[in-house]
Protein backbone atom coordinates (compact mmCIF):
# COMPACT_ATOMS: atom_id res chain seq x y z
CA UNK A 1 0.00 0.00 0.00
CA UNK A 2 2.83 2.41 0.86
CA UNK A 3 4.38 1.72 -2.52
CA UNK A 4 1.15 2.77 -4.22
CA UNK A 5 1.00 6.01 -2.24
CA UNK A 6 4.56 7.04 -3.02
CA UNK A 7 4.67 9.27 -6.04
CA UNK A 8 7.21 8.00 -8.55
CA UNK A 9 9.91 10.39 -9.68
CA UNK A 10 8.99 11.45 -13.17
CA UNK A 11 11.70 10.85 -15.68
CA UNK A 12 11.87 13.25 -18.58
CA UNK A 13 13.15 12.50 -22.03
CA UNK A 14 16.21 14.61 -21.23
CA UNK A 15 17.33 12.88 -18.03
CA UNK A 16 19.55 10.51 -20.00
CA UNK A 17 20.95 13.48 -21.89
CA UNK A 18 22.09 15.03 -18.61
CA UNK A 19 23.95 11.85 -17.68
CA UNK A 20 25.48 11.53 -21.15
CA UNK A 21 26.56 15.19 -21.11
CA UNK A 22 29.05 14.37 -18.37
CA UNK A 23 31.12 12.40 -20.83
CA UNK A 24 29.91 13.26 -24.34
CA UNK A 25 30.37 16.63 -26.00
CA UNK A 26 27.41 16.06 -28.32
CA UNK A 27 25.05 15.58 -25.38
CA UNK A 28 26.44 18.68 -23.68
CA UNK A 29 25.91 20.56 -26.94
CA UNK A 30 22.28 19.45 -26.99
CA UNK A 31 21.76 20.72 -23.42
CA UNK A 32 23.34 24.00 -24.49
CA UNK A 33 20.84 24.25 -27.37
CA UNK A 34 17.94 23.47 -25.05
CA UNK A 35 18.90 25.96 -22.35
CA UNK A 36 20.75 28.82 -24.04
CA UNK A 37 17.65 30.88 -24.87
CA UNK A 38 16.16 30.37 -21.40
CA UNK A 39 19.34 31.44 -19.64
CA UNK A 40 19.82 34.35 -22.01
CA UNK A 41 16.27 35.61 -21.32
CA UNK A 42 16.91 35.28 -17.59
CA UNK A 43 20.12 37.32 -17.92
CA UNK A 44 18.42 40.01 -20.03
CA UNK A 45 15.70 40.39 -17.41
CA UNK A 46 18.27 40.42 -14.62
CA UNK A 47 20.80 42.77 -16.24
CA UNK A 48 18.60 44.91 -18.53
CA UNK A 49 21.25 44.89 -21.26
CA UNK A 50 21.35 42.44 -24.18
CA UNK A 51 25.07 42.76 -24.79
CA UNK A 52 25.98 42.18 -21.15
CA UNK A 53 23.43 39.35 -20.99
CA UNK A 54 25.14 37.67 -23.95
CA UNK A 55 28.50 37.89 -22.19
CA UNK A 56 27.15 36.54 -18.92
CA UNK A 57 25.25 33.75 -20.69
CA UNK A 58 28.42 32.73 -22.51
CA UNK A 59 30.25 32.71 -19.21
CA UNK A 60 27.53 30.55 -17.66
CA UNK A 61 27.88 27.92 -20.36
CA UNK A 62 31.66 28.00 -20.19
CA UNK A 63 31.32 27.25 -16.48
CA UNK A 64 28.86 24.45 -17.27
CA UNK A 65 31.23 22.95 -19.85
CA UNK A 66 34.19 23.22 -17.48
CA UNK A 67 32.43 21.65 -14.49
CA UNK A 68 29.91 19.25 -16.06
CA UNK A 69 31.97 16.17 -15.18
CA UNK A 70 31.73 17.07 -11.48
CA UNK A 71 27.99 17.82 -11.64
CA UNK A 72 26.25 15.49 -9.15
CA UNK A 73 22.73 15.73 -10.56
CA UNK A 74 21.08 12.94 -12.52
CA UNK A 75 17.96 14.56 -13.97
CA UNK A 76 16.98 17.43 -16.20
CA UNK A 77 15.41 19.12 -13.18
CA UNK A 78 18.75 18.87 -11.35
CA UNK A 79 20.50 20.35 -14.38
CA UNK A 80 17.94 23.16 -14.73
CA UNK A 81 18.37 24.13 -11.07
CA UNK A 82 22.13 23.99 -11.40
CA UNK A 83 22.39 26.08 -14.58
CA UNK A 84 20.01 28.72 -13.22
CA UNK A 85 22.03 28.87 -10.00
CA UNK A 86 25.18 29.49 -12.02
CA UNK A 87 23.37 32.15 -14.07
CA UNK A 88 22.04 33.91 -10.98
CA UNK A 89 25.46 33.87 -9.32
CA UNK A 90 27.20 35.23 -12.39
CA UNK A 91 24.56 37.93 -12.98
CA UNK A 92 24.90 38.97 -9.34
CA UNK A 93 28.68 39.01 -9.63
CA UNK A 94 28.40 41.22 -12.70
CA UNK A 95 26.06 43.61 -10.89
CA UNK A 96 28.41 43.76 -7.88
CA UNK A 97 31.36 44.47 -10.17
CA UNK A 98 29.41 47.16 -12.04
CA UNK A 99 28.45 48.85 -8.79
CA UNK A 100 32.04 48.59 -7.60
CA UNK A 101 33.29 50.24 -10.79
CA UNK A 102 30.71 53.01 -10.48
CA UNK A 103 31.82 53.63 -6.89
CA UNK A 104 35.45 53.66 -8.01
CA UNK A 105 34.68 56.16 -10.75
CA UNK A 106 32.86 58.34 -8.24
CA UNK A 107 35.84 58.10 -5.89
CA UNK A 108 38.17 59.14 -8.70
CA UNK A 109 36.01 62.19 -9.38
CA UNK A 110 35.99 63.12 -5.69
CA UNK A 111 39.73 62.53 -5.39
CA UNK A 112 40.48 64.52 -8.52
CA UNK A 113 38.18 67.33 -7.45
CA UNK A 114 39.97 67.45 -4.08
CA UNK A 115 43.36 67.57 -5.79
CA UNK A 116 42.53 70.39 -8.16
CA UNK A 117 44.36 73.47 -6.96
CA UNK A 118 42.76 76.88 -7.08
CA UNK A 119 44.26 77.80 -10.45
CA UNK A 120 43.09 74.58 -12.10
CA UNK A 121 39.66 74.96 -10.54
CA UNK A 122 39.45 78.55 -11.77
CA UNK A 123 40.68 77.56 -15.22
CA UNK A 124 38.44 74.49 -15.65
CA UNK A 125 35.55 75.61 -13.52
CA UNK A 126 33.53 73.35 -11.22
CA UNK A 127 31.24 72.32 -14.07
CA UNK A 128 34.07 70.33 -15.64
CA UNK A 129 33.55 67.53 -13.08
CA UNK A 130 29.93 67.92 -12.11
CA UNK A 131 28.73 67.90 -15.73
CA UNK A 132 30.80 64.91 -16.78
CA UNK A 133 28.66 62.18 -18.31
CA UNK A 134 29.76 59.24 -16.17
CA UNK A 135 27.61 56.63 -17.91
CA UNK A 136 29.15 57.68 -21.24
CA UNK A 137 32.64 57.48 -19.72
CA UNK A 138 31.91 54.03 -18.33
CA UNK A 139 30.55 52.90 -21.72
CA UNK A 140 33.62 54.31 -23.47
CA UNK A 141 35.94 52.46 -21.09
CA UNK A 142 34.03 49.25 -21.82
CA UNK A 143 34.84 49.69 -25.52
CA UNK A 144 38.56 49.50 -24.82
CA UNK A 145 40.53 46.27 -24.98
CA UNK A 146 40.52 44.38 -21.67
CA UNK A 147 44.26 44.89 -21.17
CA UNK A 148 43.76 48.65 -21.64
CA UNK A 149 40.89 48.62 -19.14
CA UNK A 150 43.29 46.92 -16.73
CA UNK A 151 45.92 49.61 -17.20
CA UNK A 152 43.36 52.38 -16.59
CA UNK A 153 42.07 50.62 -13.50
CA UNK A 154 45.52 50.09 -12.03
CA UNK A 155 46.65 53.64 -12.71
CA UNK A 156 43.59 55.71 -11.93
CA UNK A 157 41.41 53.60 -9.68
CA UNK A 158 44.10 51.75 -7.73
CA UNK A 159 46.49 54.76 -7.86
CA UNK A 160 49.50 52.63 -8.79
CA UNK A 161 52.66 54.15 -10.20
CA UNK A 162 54.13 53.09 -13.55
CA UNK A 163 56.76 50.85 -11.97
CA UNK A 164 54.17 48.88 -10.00
CA UNK A 165 51.92 48.51 -13.05
CA UNK A 166 54.94 47.36 -15.05
CA UNK A 167 55.68 44.64 -12.49
CA UNK A 168 52.06 43.45 -12.56
CA UNK A 169 51.73 43.45 -16.35
CA UNK A 170 55.33 42.34 -16.97
CA UNK A 171 56.07 45.33 -19.19
CA UNK A 172 58.52 48.21 -19.02
CA UNK A 173 57.42 51.40 -17.22
CA UNK A 174 58.12 53.43 -20.38
CA UNK A 175 55.84 51.09 -22.33
CA UNK A 176 53.11 51.57 -19.73
CA UNK A 177 53.42 55.37 -20.00
CA UNK A 178 53.17 55.32 -23.80
CA UNK A 179 50.31 52.82 -23.81
CA UNK A 180 48.35 54.79 -21.21
CA UNK A 181 48.85 57.97 -23.19
CA UNK A 182 47.42 56.26 -26.28
CA UNK A 183 44.57 54.69 -24.31
CA UNK A 184 43.60 58.06 -22.82
CA UNK A 185 43.71 59.65 -26.26
CA UNK A 186 41.50 56.85 -27.61
CA UNK A 187 39.11 57.27 -24.69
CA UNK A 188 38.91 61.00 -25.40
CA UNK A 189 38.13 60.29 -29.08
CA UNK A 190 35.39 57.84 -28.15
CA UNK A 191 33.84 60.33 -25.74
CA UNK A 192 33.93 63.09 -28.36
CA UNK A 193 32.44 60.78 -30.98
CA UNK A 194 35.55 60.84 -33.18
CA UNK A 195 35.60 57.07 -33.61
CA UNK A 196 37.02 55.90 -36.88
Amino acid sequence: MVALMAKPVEQTAYDDLVILAKSQAAALGRLYELYYDRIFRFCVHRLFNRSVAEDVTSSVFLTVARTMREFKGQTEQDFRSWVYTIAANQANAHIRETLRRQRLMGNVVDHRRDRLDASEAAEQGPAAWSNLDWPALYAAIQELKPEHQTLLTLRFFENMDYDEIARITQARPATIRVTLHRVLRRLHEVLRGDES
